[in-house]
């Protein structure tokens, strides 16, 4: 997959993957389980074989016993251990003493013993006894014939038959295959079903919230021009109008002009005595000026378009470029300066900035929200005071919008950032200002902080990292 997983991402999967990988798990373990079973099998059969000969010796070898035919005891014992899996056999009385014995070598002929002369043998009511240490099987079996005649003690290798272990890995090998195969689909499918209904569907959604969240940010940037359009207007129609006073006045000039063109040849006296009675000195002086103050004029409306352009753009708006931001905050102040007017005074502590990689548009909103809200903070009736203040720290740029208003409660300090909620008329905010401003500062991987004291000031400190970390 080439998105990378991201922790919440992480934990909607992870409990499939422990699913998916338990189930494997299981599988795997079936496989292993079987093979244990089919070995313990294997094992059940030895103490059966060894049992079942231990058995057919004493029923053979009973009658023997009383009439102490040692030759036919021997030639029984010697049938017994025709089985190679055999390797001794002993017969004893009751007090332990060895009546025959016979033992084989791994792999030779069985031959009698006489080394031994006395065993002991097991206390106990019972008349089968079995156990196994590390060589034999070893069974024990009871003589009886109305009453205890001695024990028949044999014993058998302590290892699996090699075909028969053959067998059982053949068998185990394709258990475990299948196991660890369908194992593997088994988690294969979890994989591929936590993928397209976790990673897929959380990137849609995710795709459909980042669209949301950007239609918010501009119906909020909308806003926000919404309520400073009076004050826009205001600032546009200052220059407009005196432009189109200039504009009147020009038109009277161009009078003058027309008049002088159109006079008869005159000599000398006559033309001075026609500039005097036309004021015609004052009028070339003032020309001049007039054209002057209307270019101001003019220039000053396409500043003003074009910041609040530059603010309400759509376009682009995501895309981190390097950016100047001094020149957004100039910009930005530029709109705000007719809400700004007879409420707060503008002080600006600028520090040397790099370029910064980031959104500008969206970088303005913050800017204008924070400023606004500083201003729309006064007081009725007092001239307050907004610092603004940027500086380098490290691998960040830092800018401070401080001012001397009321300050903000310490109940309302920890809602500020909420959506919706706001302290001011229902005609003024939105609530959403603040939290906008947030979810911006975090999209650039930059925090938004702020610090108030009541009675004192508010200060709201942005920190945007120089460089965007590529994801």
């Amino acid at each position: 997959m080439s998105e990378q997983l991201t922790f919440s991402q992480w934990k909607s999967i992870k409990p499939a993957l422990f699913i998916g990988l338990a189930l494997a798990l299981l599988q795997i373990g079936s496989g292993l389980a079987a093979h244990e079973h089919s070995k313990s099998l294997l094992w059940k059969a030895k103490y059966q074989t060894s049992q079942n000969l231990s058995r057919a010796l004493v029923v053979a070898v009973t009658e023997q016993i009383v009439l102490k035919d040692y030759a036919s005891i021997e030639s029984h014992i010697l049938q017994t251990m025709s089985n190679i899996e055999v390797a001794s056999v002993m017969l004893t009385d009751t007090t332990g003493k060895v009546l025959s014995a016979l033992k084989r070598e791994p792999g030779q002929a069985p031959h009698l013993t006489f080394d031994v002369y006395s065993i002991d043998t097991p206390k106990t009511d019972q008349t089968e006894l079995q156990s196994r240490d590390s060589a034999f099987i070893t069974t024990w079996a009871k003589v009886s014939l109305g009453s205890d005649k001695g024990w028949v003690r044999l014993q058998t290798y302590n290892e699996l038959n090699s075909a028969d272990l053959a067998s059982l890995r053949e068998q185990t090998l394709l258990l475990s295959g299948l196991s660890v195969v369908s194992g593997l689909l088994i988690l294969g499918v979890f994989l591929w079903r936590a993928y397209f209904t976790v990673v897929k569907r959380e990137h849609m959604f995710e795709v459909k919230f980042d669209e949301a969240t950007q239609r918010l940010m501009q119906s909020e940037k909308l806003a926000s021009l919404g309520e400073l359009a009076a004050g826009v207007a205001h600032e546009i129609n200052n220059p407009v109008g005196y432009v189109s006073s200039n504009l009147t006045t020009l038109q009277k000039y161009l009078t003058v002009y027309e008049k002088m063109l159109d006079a008869p040849a005159a000599d000398n006296a006559d033309m001075t005595a026609l500039k005097m009675k036309l004021n015609y000195a004052f009028v070339r002086d003032d020309l001049r000026s007039l054209l002057r103050e209307t270019q101001e004029g003019l220039g000053r409306v396409k500043v003003i378009i074009q910041d609040l352009k530059d603010y309400a753009r759509t376009e682009a708006s995501t895309n981190f470029v390097a950016a100047d931001i001094h020149l957004g905050l100039k910009s930005t102040l530029n709109i705000a300066r007719n809400t700004l007017k007879n409420r707060a005074e503008i002080q600006l502590n600028l520090g040397d900035l790099p370029l910064v990689e980031c959104a500008p548009s969206q970088i303005d909103q913050v800017f204008l929200n924070l400023i606004v809200n500083a201003a729309q903070a006064m007081p009725e009736g007092k001239m307050g005071v907004i610092n603004i203040s940027t500086h380098r720290d490290d691998s960040c740029v830092c800018i401070q919008v401080q001012d001397n208003g009321p300050g903000i409660e310490p109940g309302n300090l920890k809602k500020i950032f909420d959506p919706f909620f706001t302290t001011k008329a229902l005609s003024v905010g939105t609530g959403l200002g603040l939290s906008v401003s947030q979810k911006i500062i975090q999209q650039h991987r930059g925090t938004l902080d702020v610090d108030s004291q009541v009675g004192v000031s508010t200060t709201f400190k942005i920190t945007l990292p120089i460089q965007q970390l590529s994801a």
